[in-house]
């Protein structure tokens, strides 16, 4: 089963269609990528994010995060909203004057790791 997953938003910049262009002098120190909510993930996985053309071999990651918590009263994991990742302004400049793809990427206790589709993101000064 394959599922397409939403591209990630940026919670500094209003969403647009095409490629977003991030202005790296204005930027914050850490650009906050958002994961849309979604019932199509469970709450015992992480997620990251990742720059690069190739989601399987991508050529920055970032830090994981759950997407879940363990709730004592269910004896269960309970998925959590409003996941936010981040890239550092330093990991942003490696791409100064091109174009990259951001997206975000699932790991489980299978060797299955799904990725969302592409933000597209051009990179200048």
């Amino acid at each position: 089963m394959v599922v397409n997953y939403a591209a990630p938003t940026l919670a500094q910049v209003a969403s647009a269609s095409g490629t977003l262009t991030l202005q790296l002098s204005v930027l914050p120190d850490v650009l906050i990528v958002q994961v849309p909510d979604s019932s199509d993930f469970p709450a015992n996985w992480s997620v990251y994010p990742i720059l690069g053309d190739d989601p399987e071999q991508p050529e920055w990651a970032g830090d994981e995060v759950d997407t879940g918590t363990w709730d004592d009263a269910e004896d269960d994991m309970e998925k959590l909203t409003g996941i936010e990742l981040q890239i550092s302004r330093q990991a942003l400049h490696a791409y100064l004057n091109t174009d990259v793809e951001l997206r975000y990427k699932f790991v489980d206790e299978s060797s299955m790791e799904p990725f969302s589709q592409p933000l597209s993101l051009r990179i200048v000064g």
